[in-house]
């Protein structure tokens, strides 16, 4: 299964709300063969919070029962919903927004990377304006429910690309990836203490 995030137009001409499509791959990892299964609108809560606009980065718990997508419309933030059925977008409920700020003055409209430590305790965001990434802490893994605070800043990785649009780690995070759209190149870095 693959899974793309996409802004569509509604009857009214917002060509901004977000959705997710699931795509189904006759041959595992071969995007070649995928087909699209169906589209879910990544929605709020129907009261305060609005439904998502301007989706970017996706990442899944690693069971499949919950997904994190960020978002650089009212405001900035990372959403989380549940999946009733693992992997299954069209299950989806949401759970919460949290509003992310990657340097403190809230000057960075442009998140477009998001990856987590694989035991779920950190969370990891990049940034398109400042070419930084952020690193939050998780009180429960993989919910941003339970509470998130502020952790470590990066210093700034324009020289890698001014135009950040992806990051991952390696599984021990001792290596990071950044793909960008500046220079279209794929960036490698190692990191001395892993996860820092």
């Amino acid at each position: 299964i693959m899974y793309i995030t996409n802004r569509k137009t509604d009857g009214d001409g917002n060509g901004e709300l977000g959705e997710v499509a699931q795509y189904s791959l006759s041959v595992p990892f071969d995007v070649s063969t995928a087909t699209k299964s169906f589209t879910t609108q990544l929605v709020g809560d129907g009261g305060s919070v609005p439904q998502m606009k301007l989706p970017h980065a996706i990442e899944f718990k690693p069971d499949g029962t919950k997904i994190f997508v960020t978002t650089n419309k009212d405001p900035t933030s990372v959403y989380q919903y549940k999946l009733t059925t693992p992997w299954d977008t069209s299950t989806l409920e949401y759970e919460v927004a949290v509003e992310v700020d990657l340097d403190g003055e809230g000057n960075e409209d442009q998140v477009r990377a998001l990856t987590f430590k694989p035991d779920g305790t950190r969370m990891f965001i990049g940034g398109r304006d400042l070419h930084k990434i952020r690193e939050y802490i998780l009180s429960t893994p993989f919910d941003l429910t339970s509470g998130v605070s502020v952790g470590s800043l990066s210093a700034s990785l324009e020289d890698a690309d001014n135009n950040m649009r992806n990051i991952q780690f390696n599984s021990d995070g001792t290596i990071l990836y950044i793909g960008g759209n500046e220079n279209n190149n794929m960036n490698k870095y190692t990191l001395s203490t892993p996860w820092d």
